[in-house]
């Protein structure tokens, strides 16, 4: 019988999602991390009930200490990896005795197509995007959805691998950030990077602050405008109603660039 009392041994969990993954590649990576006592390495395709049984995937991650999130171009194809994602996101994000740590690995994808939505990811997202519009209960999914990709792809540090050459090396790389980080980890003064704490990575989407703009330019059309100036005719047309709206984005886009750039400059 378990012993509640002992600590939980690390787990793995490994987010790939339709990524094809060479046989090679997990044989090396599974049996590296074995070595480093990690007994517990869970592949989210790997189990029968991947899709279908949100719950049960849902405490896997929650049961984990590292999280390996493996984007490539055809990641974003289902929702359902997006959705752990967002669970890996809430859990990196929260502050407590279960910390989960995310090393991000892009497998033959660049770092600027998913960080931007860019090339075949950022086409595969937006055909994603379109049809599962039909969630109206749920609109907001596809935003969390889009705020943990931007949150976990700036995570570091993180592993590229963009060759057609063996990938083992990247087995062999990932195996070490992960003794890194299970070596930070077992710090008592351990703490989560600045990067998840950092409010930037909680940013409304590009469209939440259109909509948002949209609607005070509207509301300043129709009770403000009318108070101010004698003619409002140019608070009804597109310069204003549409116009408004994208400068505010724009604006709202350097302040979060400012910011993310101060967070990461050096202490003097």
């Amino acid at each position: 019988m378990v012993n509640p009392a002992l600590p939980r041994p690390p787990q793995v969990f490994v987010n790939s999602g339709a990524t094809e993954l060479p046989d090679d590649f997990i044989k090396h990576l599974v049996s590296g991390l074995t070595d480093l006592g990690i007994l517990n390495v869970v592949m989210d395709r790997d189990h029968e009930w991947w899709g279908r049984d949100v719950d049960r995937i849902f405490t896997c991650i929650e049961e984990s200490t590292i999280a390996l999130v493996i984007f490539s171009p055809c990641y974003p194809e289902t929702e359902w990896c997006l959705d752990e994602l967002v669970k890996m996101k809430e859990r990196a994000n929260n502050n407590n005795n279960k910390l989960l740590l995310v090393i991000p690995i892009f497998f033959n994808v660049s770092k600027n197509d998913v960080r931007n939505f860019e090339g075949e990811f950022g086409d595969r997202f937006m055909e994603l995007r379109k049809r599962y519009t039909k969630y109206k209960y749920d609109p907001f999914r596809v935003q969390r959805w889009e705020t943990s990709v931007m949150t976990i792809s700036r995570t570091e540090p993180s592993l590229t691998w963009e060759t057609q050459s063996s990938c083992i090396p990247l087995a062999m790389d990932i195996i070490r950030e992960v003794k890194k980080k299970l070596d930070i980890a077992s710090d008592p003064g351990f703490s989560l990077p600045s990067e998840f704490h950092n409010d930037s990575h909680s940013k409304l989407t590009n469209g939440e602050v259109f909509v948002s703009a949209f609607l005070v330019a509207f509301l300043f059309r129709l009770f403000i405008a009318r108070l101010v100036f004698t003619d409002i005719t140019f608070f009804g047309t597109a310069k204003w109603l549409v116009c408004f709206p994208v400068t505010i984005v724009v604006l709202y886009q350097l302040h979060c660039a400012l910011t993310q750039q101060n967070s990461r400059a050096p202490d003097a």
